[in-house]
């Protein structure tokens, strides 16, 4: 009897263990995910959209920006989740191509 107590108790240990590293990943994945399209001060109306919105991927947007236009764009002015080509906006995806629409690559 007190044997079936002690693996029902860590039966829920586990169970409640696992459900917290699921809840954990479930809650981190967004942000890992998240793509951003960035605008630049010396390139107007282009649009880079590149995945993430660290350090990193703004270095990887910028590079972009210069592949494509084959001049530096200047600082991020700002970013959005999604470009669409019109009216004087560009759509460039991480390695410099252009596209009609993009949600962040």
């Amino acid at each position: 009897m007190i044997s079936n107590r002690k693996n029902r108790t860590k039966n829920k240990s586990a169970s409640l263990l696992g459900l917290s590293v699921a809840l954990a990943l479930t809650l981190a994945l967004p942000a890992t995910l998240s793509a951003k399209c960035f605008s630049f001060s010396d390139a107007d109306g282009v649009k880079v959209c590149v995945d993430g919105n660290n350090n990193s991927a703004r270095k990887k947007a910028k590079a972009a920006c210069k592949k494509a236009t084959g001049s530096k764009c200047g600082n991020i002015t700002g970013y959005s989740g999604s470009c669409q080509m019109g009216s004087g906006t560009v759509c460039i995806d991480g390695n410099g191509n252009e596209h009609k629409r993009l949600k962040g690559s």
